[in-house]
């Protein structure tokens, strides 16, 4: 059974500042376009981390309303299914439905981190495909429709469990293309542009970020709960 990935809890966080001595010691002088481009990723990462962090209850209190509203609504619905390919098929689905409520509260400041950075560039073009991929996903997140989980495993058990819906096919490759977690700095890439300022900023960042990876451990509880909940075996 696999862990779940919330992306505002970024399911899914991938958590990437680390420090690259050999970027930093570079004897290239970074050009001031550079320098000033991850100046403002920068602000605009810690700025989106902060609200995540500063959201993070309420995101939390979302999983358990979504936990109750499956619960009340389709009680052991995969009564006797099978543990097979089409049951993780509809955990993932959960794990997308999770993610999409728990970023409600981060819709905001994720459009605003978009429009800070989509627009920056670097000479290092990895690094501004990068951010730029990053941010598309992020904001794609935001409007992810929630998918209907009830009628997808209703659907399910009604075929004898079959018959996979084709709505969860659908959900799951869009959610896979989109999951991401905030705060994903690339650091490695960042490095040699990054001032002593920015990394005292950054050492910030992580602390918010360490919050928002332990509230991904927590998820797993309520996750476990809904799967057992829906009696679904991934």
């Amino acid at each position: 059974m696999s862990k779940p990935k919330i992306s505002i809890l970024a399911a899914i966080l991938a958590v990437a500042i680390m420090p690259a001595p050999a970027l930093a010691k570079s004897r290239t002088k970074p050009k001031k376009s550079d320098i000033a481009a991850t100046k403002a990723y920068i602000q605009a990462d810690y700025a989106l981390v902060h609200t995540a962090r500063t959201n993070m209850l309420a995101g939390e209190a979302a999983l358990e309303e979504l936990r109750s509203k499956l619960g009340t609504e389709c009680p052991m619905a995969a009564t006797a299914s099978p543990e097979n390919e089409a049951a993780e098929k509809l955990s993932n689905e959960v794990i997308g439905a999770m993610s999409t409520v728990f970023i409600r509260a981060d819709v905001q400041a994720v459009g605003d981190f978009a429009e800070a950075v989509s627009h920056l560039s670097w000479s290092n073009q990895k690094l501004t495909r990068k951010v730029a991929s990053y941010a598309a996903k992020l904001k794609a997140l935001t409007v992810l429709e929630m998918p209907d989980v009830c009628g997808d495993v209703s659907a399910w058990a009604g075929s004898g469990y079959r018959a996979l819906p084709a709505s969860t096919t659908q959900f799951d490759q869009r959610f896979s293309s989109e999951d991401v977690g905030i705060g994903e700095v690339p650091a490695a890439l960042l490095a040699r542009y990054e001032d002593r300022g920015e990394r005292i900023l950054l050492g910030r960042t992580r602390q918010f970020e360490n919050e928002l990876v332990d509230a991904e451990a927590r998820a797993v509880e309520p996750w476990s709960k809904i799967l057992d909940e829906l009696d679904l075996q991934p």
